[in-house]
């Protein structure tokens, strides 16, 4: 090849910039601002800030737009035991992902002051005092004005949130958009009335959420027989055939007009993946969805009112190789950016973190 003109290379040294000199005006202003506070871009070394993403670790609410939360639950697993380990594995793995939404060029740190609020501390070893606890943590935090994110733990956990969220909305019944191989509206079972298959029927048995602004997305497998209450009460059930078969945007199109603008909660359980790419779950099912539609849908849930979101049942047990909890990092991001933009088209307002 003939030798590179030195007009040509002058050129190309011309766009030799330092590391945080990027042409991005909002991506450059944001390492300015964090990198000294210590948001580090070297994931693989010693992180100032440990928390999701590498939030501030703080329990002072004020000022705060968005708490996520570790509930580090198990008990009420219907399958393996495991779930607890869950935040501890989705905090490991957010290292990889941020500050910037690919899709949306936002950062979420820059529209709202985020916080990792810690795991919930739990007052006893049993079932009902630890959801007991989630939903006295939430009300704290819903009432301090707080959108908040849940990282499960089994899918019981929703319901301790769900509690403290809508008594803290003053006892308002919100919609539901509920990612899930699973409808998770069965009876009573093995004694307990609150656990991870009967959780959505007894939040509505407790006015927590309204069926008929419920979608359930991605259902399928062996136990479908058990989910006649999500039909008698007038929840609208998508499986996961048919969201392969009308596509994400038909799923999206629906659930927007099912919920409305009225205040609306989003639970994602990650066995709404396909098994072979899930497996690191408590209940994994195969024919489900991929990473991508599930991206998709979150990103479709833009403009909704939504409040409060979570991501339940990773199961770090089952996660030989840690592909689950990669995965389910990414999504538990994708939820924090979307509540990032809800939060903002609810307040009117920037408020970006500070993490001294």
């Amino acid at each position: 090849m003939p030798k590179m003109s030195a007009e040509r290379l002058a050129k190309y040294k011309e766009l030799d910039r330092g590391p945080f000199e990027f042409r991005n005006e909002a991506v450059a202003s944001f390492w300015e601002r964090a990198f000294p506070q210590g948001y580090n871009p070297d994931y693989t070394g010693f992180l100032a800030h440990p928390g999701f993403f590498q939030a501030p670790h703080k329990k002072d609410l004020t000022n705060v737009d968005i708490a996520m939360v570790g509930s580090p639950l198990d008990l009420g697993a219907i399958g393996l035991a495991g779930t607890r380990h869950a935040p501890q594995a989705v905090r490991n793995w957010s290292r990889n992902y941020g500050p910037i939404n690919e899709q949306t060029e936002k950062i979420p740190f820059d529209q709202c002051n985020i916080i990792d609020y810690g795991d919930v501390e739990w007052s006893a070893a049993d079932l009902k005092a630890r959801v007991e606890d989630i939903y006295r943590t939430f009300k704290t935090l819903g009432d301090a004005g707080l959108y908040t994110l849940n990282c499960g733990g089994e899918h019981t956990t929703s319901y301790g949130v769900l509690k403290g969220l809508s008594e803290a909305h003053n006892d308002e019944a919100f919609g539901l958009i509920h990612i899930d191989a699973h409808c998770d509206t069965m009876a009573v079972w093995g004694g307990d009335a609150v656990n991870d298959g009967s959780v959505f029927r007894q939040a509505v048995l407790s006015g927590l959420i309204d069926p008929e602004r419920t979608v359930q997305i991605g259902i399928r497998g062996r136990a479908s027989f058990l989910w006649e209450f999500s039909h008698e009460t007038g929840m609208t059930v998508i499986s996961a055939d048919e969201v392969w078969e009308k596509g994400t945007q038909y799923v999206i199109d629906k659930a927007r007009e099912i919920v409305g603008h009225e205040k609306t909660y989003l639970s994602l359980d990650v066995d709404c993946l396909d098994s072979s790419i899930m497996m690191g779950t408590t209940g994994p099912e195969p024919f489900g969805l991929t990473g991508r539609q599930v991206r998709d849908l979150i990103l479709g849930a833009r403009g909704l009112n939504i409040i409060g979101a979570d991501m339940v049942e990773l199961n770090p047990n089952r996660d030989t190789d840690t592909g689950a909890a990669h995965l389910a990092a990414a999504l538990f991001f994708e939820l924090l950016s979307l509540l990032a933009d809800c939060r903002v088209e609810q307040s009117g307002r920037l408020n970006p973190t500070n993490w001294e």
